[in-house]
């Protein structure tokens, strides 16, 4: 309804380039817009959150334990968390320009939208990325405690680095599709809506 209510104003209004293509295009445009960006900057606010609670407490762990022999862990994870969160940063603070009506014009909107794309998909090859480092911390706390707590532990065949490596593979792809498809219901979805309007936009 409120496109119908937009192209008949459009057309009252006259031919584009008036002050009120501008102005109200933009603030209809945005006003539908809301939505998708408001659900947006809150699955970045719940990520951003959940990454500290989790990250935080065990980069500590890894400091404090072990007689500090896998500090080396904690400083893969440390730029790991500093790296998506300075991601978030960037992405929560590039949803709130776009929500501002009077602050950009219809092309850099569109610009803007293609830059958040791209957010996106760093956020799940990132993603995958962290899944594989994560996978190779829990090999080497596997060889650490084979060395250092249970020197006379017997491990199968399975725990050879060989196999272990080999997994990375498997994981890997699989950590792609499934951060991908994850990556697509938080952020991607509501991108190809603001797409979707702006497009119609186009239409009128």
């Amino acid at each position: 309804m409120e496109l119908d209510n937009l192209k008949t104003l459009w057309k009252e209004q006259g031919p584009p380039g008036d002050e009120w293509e501008q102005t109200d295009l933009l603030a209809m445009l945005q006003k539908r817009s809301r939505g998708p960006i408001d659900r947006m900057k809150r699955n970045v606010r719940i990520e951003a959150v959940m990454l500290i609670v989790t990250y935080i407490p065990t980069i500590l762990l890894y400091i404090l334990m072990f007689q500090g022999t896998l500090w080396g862990i904690s400083v893969i994870m440390a730029v790991i968390l500093v790296i998506f969160l300075v991601y978030f940063y960037l992405k929560n603070r590039l949803l709130k320009k776009m929500e501002c009506v009077t602050c950009e014009v219809r092309s850099n909107l569109a610009g803007q939208i293609e830059v958040l794309g791209k957010y996106v998909r760093f956020y799940y090859w990132g993603s995958t990325l962290s899944l594989v480092i994560g996978w190779i911390i829990a090999y080497e706390v596997i060889i650490y405690a084979k060395h250092e707590v249970h020197p006379h532990m017997i491990f199968s065949w399975w725990f050879s680095p060989a196999f272990l490596l080999a997994l990375l593979i498997p994981l890997g792809i699989g950590g792609y599709f499934l951060n991908r498809r994850r990556a697509n219901k938080l952020y991607g979805r509501h991108i190809k809506k603001l797409k979707e309007l702006l497009q119609e936009m186009d239409e009128v």
